[in-house]
């Protein structure tokens, strides 16, 4: 420009400035051309209408001319030819022209010139051409390192023309055009041009083919127009068409390029405003119009740009981002090196946008873009990017903050701000293109949005797992603080987070369980982990109203995993015992469905902590599922968890898994402290029974609570039962226990057995708890019982008791009943089986406050000496004041006798027996097989250690025959008559007394007599019956009733005269001796000569103690 300006002030008077040598060079050349036109002209008028080829002679010489004008510049051309057409037209035509400077370096080159020629200059002798049209021409424009512009025409020329840009390089024509010689020019048309262009600073180059140039002037302007097709090696044709419009004598111009399919990257390498089109892919259609200033300044430039099919892509390893189409209308200001768009349209398959902004550019002045910082505003937005929605997602404008850097490319976004109705979102971030991909940092939030619009914008194939738990899981609410953040690095998955804020939100975290209203919490997605947190909310269970859930939370811990998806919920919850147990009942797990029990099983409130892992699938089933959970149970009162009767807990801890739920801790059986195990199994389509496992006090208030029914003093003190119950599966509750019994005291008063605190045992009992309580099974085995039995209550008292086996001690084995009689102590049936009267321990009746109870006995053998018993025993009893009543029996299976028990002086039994039938109970019995006749009675008084009895037998009116023992004692003293007598009839005797000690191993005979007419005896002694051995003594009487007269001096049996005898031996053979001596000696005497009788010191039969001489000295029976 400003040599343009030196030009212009050149032609006003100053002095001229020197042209360059290659610009004369030229000028001279074209003089030398108009020479060749004239001569053209003149041979024309020969030759009118006919192309003339200018003979070599003429050529040479004109070429010599030609060389001597242009001071070294030389012009070769080879062939010359003109034509004159009618109207006085000449036309020159020269080939091959080529144009060297003085050293020989070619500076312009062109296949073909054509020129017509101004007439009327002509006709003055100047030769003017009028129009030039070159074909041809290869024409070479090189930008340098600085950005100078160097024009070069013609294959291995020299450069013709250096600018620092296009206009001034177009302006440089105008001297040209100005020269005398061209005075008459009007037009100068290029055809068939070849432009190579190369950019040295961007390192690229250009083939631009097929070209046209019009140049044309007037008096006042140089217009120029071109158009060029562009070999850009793409499936693709990119035309290139150009007007530039200059005013002589001044730098004001105007222009305009049009451009169709040029890929971006070559439009943006044209012009630093237009750099930022480098990062796409994409085929450019458009125009762009603009003007010089008289200063010689670049105007504004305004530009319609349409982008076709492409894609956003600074570098190859980028992925592409593409669209389909994309349009803007902008103008470019040079002075505030701003962008002005007044229209931005994109289309594409991520979406549609419109809008308009700015952009301000850093680095223009340095021929370089570095930078450009952005302000959109768009309208009419529906994006869908990848696919991501299923339609486009429409909002309604963003405006949009952000810097472009180029080299490398990195946009960053400032600030975005999207609004759609009520809703606005906030977005910041950075996009880089990479060597090796794309990196993307974006972090996006809205203050406040509806449950229903976050999934409108939630793509759903972002996250797709947590967006269908969201969906599904989900309903109405208020979402605040969404936050989103995407982080994108080349070679490495996509990290996503994500997190939002819901109130008054209906969350639903197992689609097994009713979901969370009113909740208030928190959502976050971190990479591939999403979770949700409820910091407020209950849950309304189908029973026991709503449950505090505040602080349950879901997470799906990866949701890249594409099939069944695990998901966790981790629950917190706090509510009544009937809300959590109906909350337990639901599908899958039916856990009170299944145990048959019912939801309202118990009061009290829970508090809990679960994890519930399942897949997310449609129809989970309970095998699919994995969970425990643990917590407290307070204050917990049911009456239905062992029906009709009341339990209770202060606090239990409960816990929980997939196979079963589990309660435990210190309660309370009505008022009775236990500890205790709860069992529930889960699973299985059977109904499950739960069970109740621990201990529980054993004392009489669990009797009391049980209302068992059992007499006080049948049970004090305190022990421990470990205790089963199995409860539900549609069968009644059934109890397990069983005891050591250590601590407790254990009484059956009636039968005198006792076991003391001290000494431990074992009971186990089996029992229905149902109202009312039927105990199936009851062992005991203690201090020498041993009992198995059942127990029935009725009317919360003592119905009856069942021993199948009732054994106590080593005198008592019988099955055997306790009937209830309320408070009082049972009545007993014994029912068969043996007892001991020997080894008895019967209690002696309590008194005074009240009956005692009844005694229904039926025994199969009354045990009542080592060889005597009593067998078929049936007898009615009372135990008020001691064991008494009366009963019949048979005597070792024999004979039949009667009987009454009634209290002894110790407090024991004792017993009465009678019989019409002496003999045959003595043969039973086994003493004496030879006896007939008579009536018995027998009497037993227990004394001392137990087994010891004092024995008192009368018999009256009995016969004795045949008795081995006896006729051996007559044969001694040689009564003949009496040895016929009992073999005959028998000898009868009136009366047999005796009184006799009794134990387990020995009979002490202390007296006895047996008299009758014939006969009379005493005997005492002892019997072994371990060794069956008899050792007895006594005297015998004969004629009893005449030596009878005297017996007031002697004991019963014994008359005035008698004779001393001996019985020893076993039972089998016993020996007779008899003293004959002892017959004629008097009392005194006779007693001197046998062993005194044997004497015990305690009960019924004990001998009186007396003062005087010893027995053996005096006379026996002369006191009576």
């Amino acid at each position: 420009m400003a040599e343009r300006q030196d030009e212009k002030s050149d032609e006003q008077g100053r002095a001229p400035r020197r042209r360059s040598r290659r610009r004369t060079a030229v000028l001279w050349a074209l003089r030398g051309v108009f020479v060749l036109v004239f001569l053209a002209v003149f041979a024309g008028l020969m030759v009118l209408g006919q192309r003339v080829h200018a003979p070599a002679w003429l050529r040479d010489r004109v070429e010599t001319r030609l060389d001597q004008a242009l001071d070294g510049v030389k012009i070769r051309f080879g062939d010359a030819s003109f034509i004159i057409h009618e109207g006085w037209r000449p036309r020159l035509r020269l080939s091959d022209v080529s144009i060297t400077d003085a050293e020989g370096r070619q500076i312009a080159h062109v296949s073909d010139l054509r020129a017509s020629l101004s007439m009327r200059p002509l006709l003055r002798g100047h030769v003017r051409p009028k129009r030039i049209v070159l074909n041809g021409a290869q024409i070479t424009l090189v930008r340098g390192p600085d950005g100078m512009l160097t024009l070069t025409v013609g294959s291995g020329s020299a450069p013709v023309r250096q600018a620092p840009n296009l206009a001034e390089l177009i302006e440089q024509a105008d001297a040209v055009f100005q020269s005398p010689a061209l005075s008459a020019l009007a037009s100068v048309e290029m055809e068939a041009i070849t432009l190579d262009y190369s950019d040295q600073r961007l390192g690229r180059s250009w083939v631009l083919d097929g070209g046209h140039i019009l140049v044309t002037r007037d008096d006042r302007a140089l217009r120029l127009a071109t158009g060029f097709s562009v070999l850009a090696g793409r499936d693709f044709v990119s035309m290139v068409e150009a007007n530039y419009t200059s005013t002589f004598g001044s730098p004001q111009a105007q222009f305009g390029i049009s451009i169709t399919d040029l890929p971006a990257v070559d439009v943006a390498a044209q012009a630093p405003a237009l750099a930022w089109l480098q990062v796409l892919d994409t085929p450019i259609s458009g125009a762009l119009r603009g003007s010089i200033d008289g200063q010689g300044a670049l105007g504004p430039v305004f530009a319609t740009l349409n982008l076709g099919p492409g894609a956003v892509q600074p570098n190859p390893e980028t992925r592409p981002v593409p669209f389909e189409t994309a349009r803007t209308y902008f103008t470019y200001d040079p002075g505030r090196q701003a962008l002005d768009f007044n229209e931005v349209s994109i289309a594409s398959a991520w979406g549609t946008v419109q809008g308009e902004g700015e952009a301000y550019l850093e680095g223009v002045e340095t021929g370089a873009l570095q930078s450009m910082a952005v302000q959109v505003r768009l309208t009419g937005i529906g994006v869908n990017p990848a696919d991501l929605f299923v339609e486009d997602l429409r909002l309604n404008r963003a405006q949009l903050d952000f810097q472009v850097s180029l080299n490398p490319f990195r946009l960053q976004l400032g600030q975005a701000v999207v609004e759609d109705d009520d809703v606005r979102l906030h977005a910041s971030g950075a996009v880089q293109g990479l060597p090796d991909g794309w990196s993307v940092d974006l972090d996006a939030g809205i203050n406040q949005i509806s449950h229903r619009r976050v999934l409108r914008y939630w793509p759903p194939r972002l996250a797709p797992k947590p967006r269908k738990w969201v969906t599904e899981n989900v309903f109405g609410g208020q979402m605040s603080d969404v936050d989103f953040a995407l982080r994108l690095r080349p070679g490495s998955k996509p990290q996503i987070y994500a997190d939002f804020e819901f109130d008054r939100a209906t969350v639903r975290f197992a689609k097994t369980l009713p979901p969370l209203q009113n909740a208030r919490g928190e959502a976050s997605l971190i990479e591939r982990r999403f979770a949700v947190t409820a910091h407020q909310g209950f849950v309304q269970a189908d029973q026991g109203g709503v449950v505090d859930a505040a602080g349950t939370s879901f997470i799906i811990p990866d949701t890249g995993i594409k099939k069944s998806t695990p998901g966790i919920a981790r629950i917190q919850a706090r509510g009544s015992v009937t809300a959590a147990l109906s909350l337990l009942d639901r599908p899958p797990l039916s856990v009170l469905t299944k145990a048959k029990l019912p939801v309202d099983l118990a009061d009290g409130q829970v508090r809990l902590s679960g994890t519930l892992a399942l897949p997310l699938i449609k129809g989970v089933k309970l095998e699919d599922t994995r969970f425990h959970f643990a917590g407290d149970i307070l204050n917990l009162q049911t009456e239905r968890l062992v029906p009709g009767f009341r339990v209770s807990a202060a606090k239990l801890a409960l816990s929980g898994t997939q196979d079963e739920v589990t309660i435990a801790g210190d309660g309370s059986f009505g008022a009775v402290p236990m500890q205790v195990r709860w069992r529930q199994p889960i699973g299985g389509t059977e109904p499950q029974r739960s069970t109740l496992t621990g201990q529980i006090e054993l004392s009489p208030r669990l009797m009391d609570e049980l209302k068992a029914g059992l007499p006080p003093q049948m049970l004090a003190g305190q022990s421990v039962a470990q205790i089963e119950l199995g409860i539900g599966g549609g069968q009644p509750t059934r109890l397990r226990a069983s005891s050591d019994l250590a601590g407790v005291t254990l009484a059956i008063p009636e039968l005198g057995w006792r076991k003391p605190p001290s000494d431990t045992g074992a009971l186990t009992v089996e029992a229905t708890v149902s109202e009312p309580l039927s105990i199936d099974t009851l062992r005991i085995e203690a201090a020498g019982l041993r009992a198995v039995g059942a127990i029935s209550v009725r009317d919360g008292a003592l119905d009856r008791i069942r021993f199948s086996t009732f054994e106590l001690g080593d005198w008592l084995a019988v099955p055997a009943e306790l009937i209830g009689r309320g408070a009082a102590a049972p009545d007993i049936r014994v029912l068969g089986g043996v007892l001991n009267l020997a080894r008895a321990t019967f209690a002696s009746g309590g008194g005074g406050g009240g009956a005692g109870p009844k005694l229904d006995v039926t025994l199969d053998r009354l045990q009542v000496t080592d060889t005597v018993a009593l067998t078929g025993l049936t007898g009615n009893f009372q135990t008020t004041g001691g064991l008494q009543g009366g009963f019949s029996a048979r005597v070792n299976g024999g004979a039949t006798v009667q009987g009454q028990v009634f209290p002894g002086s110790d407090g024991r039994s004792a017993v009465r027996l009678q019989s019409v039938d002496a003999g045959a109970v003595l043969r039973s019995a086994g003493l004496l097989t030879q006896a007939q006749g008579g009536t018995l009675q027998v009497q037993l008084d227990p004394v001392a250690e137990p087994g010891n009895f004092d024995l008192n037998l009368n018999i009256r009116n009995t016969r004795i025959t045949d008795a081995p023992a006896m006729a051996a004692l007559l044969n001694a003293i040689s009564l003949v008559g009496l040895l016929d007598e009992m073999s005959g009839q028998g000898i009868q005797f009136s009366s047999i007394e005796s009184a006799m000690r009794i134990t387990p191993t020995q009979v002490k005979i202390l007296s006895g007599s047996a008299v009758g007419p014939s006969l009379g005896l005493s005997f005492d002694g002892t019997v072994d019956l371990k060794r069956k051995f008899l050792n007895l003594q006594g005297a015998i009487s004969p004629i009893y009733l005449v030596n009878a007269i005297g017996s007031v001096l002697t004991q019963k049996g014994e008359g005035v005269f008698a004779f001393n005898y001996k019985l020893v031996g076993p039972f089998s053979a016993p020996q007779v001796s008899v003293n004959p001596l002892s017959g004629l000696a008097p009392l005194f005497l006779r007693n001197l000569m046998r062993q005194p009788a044997p004497t015990v010191s305690d009960g019924p039969n004990a001998t009186p103690q007396r003062d005087g001489p010893s027995p053996s000295l005096g006379t026996r029976g002369e006191d009576r």
